[in-house]
């Protein structure tokens, strides 16, 4: 007679580690499936390979997807607060920084995969590593998932495969299929959190600088464009040889396509009125001052340089002759559009936007369509801007999915 585990979880990362430590601590019988040796291997490097777990501020804003009434009913049960004593009674300690970003103290991304490593060991939660899931199936509610080595039988399963962004992590979008085959929605697969490619003649010459800056996607319509509704951010924007990057590009980069443009302002602390007055100002008193230094201690020099270009006005031309250039000088300043060639693709995101339709899903991330089957982490339809909120959602889906599986299986553990 085949061996049937309480749950089967297709995943090793964030939202199936989480999952996993929340179920094997009730004693129940868990299988911890995934491709990868080792588990945790994405969660690993995550922020930058400093671990920004989370975020103080954790408002429904900040995510996009399908359904963020249930995105906002998990953050509410299994939010900031809640996934930081969680972490703490593993050994861990954490603290936010200005930008409220929460980091482990160790500002090592891996050591919160060991906190999770330690959990599991010596558990009720059995790991095969190393192994590619190929099909699943429900017989008579019974979840016999097939991999390249076996096959496995639980009463429940628990679908953290993650979505298609990083697969050089081990992500390679097989999670979709997977619910695709019990019936599940997929809405359209994007990269988010992504560098933007450009017209190379558009950051000639700004190669390496970084500025806090707002910026706000524009798409053509007619002949001046119109802003993508809800695409203003403010953050930095860092100039790429092939485009732009940064947490302010980041966090657009899910809705640009191909001939959008984004639009930086520069100086998003002035309005272009102060911003003119200044210019006219020190234009009078140096009336000799070349063009390029008139800039000087208002933008970059780099940034000034490229507006000057784009305005068509000579680095060496003085200020006297550059006076009744000023208004469109400002102009560009406060709105230094970059056309958009594309992403730099699944290959270089950080996550995927959309995924299985949520609300397909229950309150609990449980299948409506096949009871048992239950879907978490980065593999549902929700994303969240650069700044801990990713990782948020995916611990926080997970132990969601496991207090219900956990209910049903032992009864509440509250």
């Amino acid at each position: 007679m085949d061996t049937v585990y309480d749950t089967t979880i297709v995943g090793a990362g964030a939202a199936g580690l989480m999952c996993a430590h929340r179920l094997a601590e009730r004693g129940a019988r868990v299988l911890l499936l995934d491709r990868n040796d080792r588990v945790g291997k994405k969660l690993s490097v995550t922020g930058n390979g400093q671990g920004n777990v989370s975020n103080t501020d954790l408002s429904k804003e900040h995510y996009f997807g399908s359904a963020l009434e249930t995105v906002s009913a998990v953050l509410e049960r299994y939010g900031q607060p809640w996934l930081m004593n969680e972490l703490a009674a593993l050994g861990g300690l954490f603290a936010a920084d200005g930008a409220g970003r929460i980091y482990p103290t160790s500002r090592q991304a891996s050591s919160v995969t060991d906190l999770f490593r330690f959990s599991l060991q010596n558990s009720t939660a059995e790991q095969r590593l190393g192994e590619a899931v190929l099909s699943a199936r429900c017989d008579r509610n019974v979840f016999r998932v097939r991999t390249d080595k076996g096959e496995y039988a639980a009463r429940t399963l628990v679908l953290a495969c993650g979505g298609k962004a990083s697969p050089h992590l081990g992500a390679d979008g097989s999670g979709y299929a997977l619910a695709g085959s019990f019936g599940h929605t997929v809405t359209p697969l994007s990269p988010s959190l992504v560098r933007l490619r450009a017209d190379a003649a558009a950051v000639r010459g700004l190669k390496g600088v970084r500025c806090g800056c707002t910026a706000v996607l524009v798409r053509p319509n007619g002949k001046e464009g119109s802003v993508f509704a809800n695409t203003m951010t403010r953050g930095d924007v860092l100039f790429t040889e092939s485009g732009v990057s940064g947490d302010a590009i980041f966090r657009i980069s899910a809705f640009a396509r191909a001939g959008d443009a984004v639009a930086i302002d520069f100086l998003p602390d002035s309005g272009a009125a102060d911003v003119l007055a200044a210019l006219r100002a020190k234009a009078e008193r140096y009336p000799q001052m070349r063009a390029e230094d008139l800039l000087r201690g208002i933008v970059h020099s780099a940034i000034g340089r490229a507006v000057l270009r784009r305005c068509n006005i000579a680095l060496e031309e003085d200020a006297a002759r550059a006076v009744q250039k000023l208004p469109l000088l400002v102009h560009v300043l406060k709105f230094f559009t970059v056309e958009i060639t594309g992403t730099d693709g699944f290959a270089n995101a950080q996550v995927t936007k959309g995924g299985v339709d949520m609300r397909e899903l229950t309150e609990n991330l449980e299948s409506k369509k096949v009871r048992g089957l239950f879907v978490v982490g980065e593999l549902c339809d929700v994303d969240g801007e650069c700044g801990g909120y990713n990782l948020q959602w995916a611990f926080s889906s997970g132990a969601c999915a496991a207090e219900a599986i956990g209910e049903r299986l032992c009864g509440s553990t509250t």
